[in-house]
Order: structure tokens, then sequence, then C-alpha cells
């Protein structure tokens, strides 16, 4: 999907500050952390340094067509009102079944307690009214994608 004229501003104005940075390295993406009513709450974490990782599904991205993130993409990452607010790069990526989720990626998601209880509760929560459009009738059965982000904007 193209950035919209905001967003590509964004994009530009990162990549004026950062020379050291080539626009064709990765892939640019916007987009909206969470749901919007929770996106500015989630913001204000990759801004506090407090999440500097976030999971989808495997089967999500395969349905929507949608590419696996890669090392050295960058992520516009847009408040509850759509507005890009801050730029973050993705250095790793691993996958995992849903229950072997390590609990060093519930700490790095920077969410709740910080436990793995909580991260397997609030993911299956929100998985759980698409299973069955991605092909699945378990969550245990998904697979688990983390990107480990660095925040490089502002």
């Amino acid at each position: 999907m193209a950035l919209t004229p905001e967003q590509e501003e964004f994009w530009q104005a990162f990549l004026t500050d950062h020379p050291d940075v080539v626009a064709s390295e990765g892939s640019v993406i916007a987009g909206t952390p969470g749901s919007p009513d929770i996106a500015d709450r989630l913001i204000d974490l990759y801004l506090a340094g407090a999440k500097t990782a976030g999971s989808g599904l495997a089967e999500d991205y395969a349905t929507a067509g949608d590419a696996l993130p890669q090392v050295g993409d960058h992520w516009i990452a847009l408040d509850g009102n759509g507005r890009p607010r801050l730029i973050l790069r993705t250095d790793r990526v691993e996958t995992h079944r849903f229950l072997d989720v390590p609990e060093r990626i519930a700490i790095a998601e920077g969410e709740g307690d910080l436990s793995l209880a909580y991260w397997r509760r609030a993911h299956a929560q929100h998985y759980a009214p698409h299973l069955q459009e991605w092909g699945l009738r378990d969550i245990n059965d998904a697979t688990v994608v983390t990107e480990f982000f660095t925040l490089v904007h502002p």
C-alpha cells in the first residue's frame, strides 16, 4: 500500500535527518499499532523505550497477502487519529508456535504486567475473532511472528 502524502512527508523528513539510511533498504509501511483505540498508549510505550517488540500471526500475513517482516524494514506508526508519530526499524524477527513464545518476548512487548501469562491472554483474546478466517481452529496452532524494533525517529 502506498504512503499517503502526510506519511510520505514524514518519511522524507526522516531520510533528510538520516542520510545514512538508504530509502530502498527494506520496505516502508505505515499502520496503527493495534487498534485505533489503543494506538496512542502503544506509541507512548515505544517512545518511552518500554516496548521494543510487537507480534502478529503468520497466518494473518498469509491471508492478507502481506510479506512477513524483514530485518531492515521501517514502520511509520500512526496514532489513533491516523497521524504519523514515529518510525521504527526492524532489527530482528523471530517465529514461534503460540505455546512456545518465550517470556522475553512478553517483556519486550512492554504491555500489562510483562508476564507471559498476560501476553498469552491478551493475544489470544485479540486474535480469537479472526482464527477461522486465518484457517485456524485453535490459537495454539498459530505461528507467532515477532519483530524487534529500534525507535529511529523522532
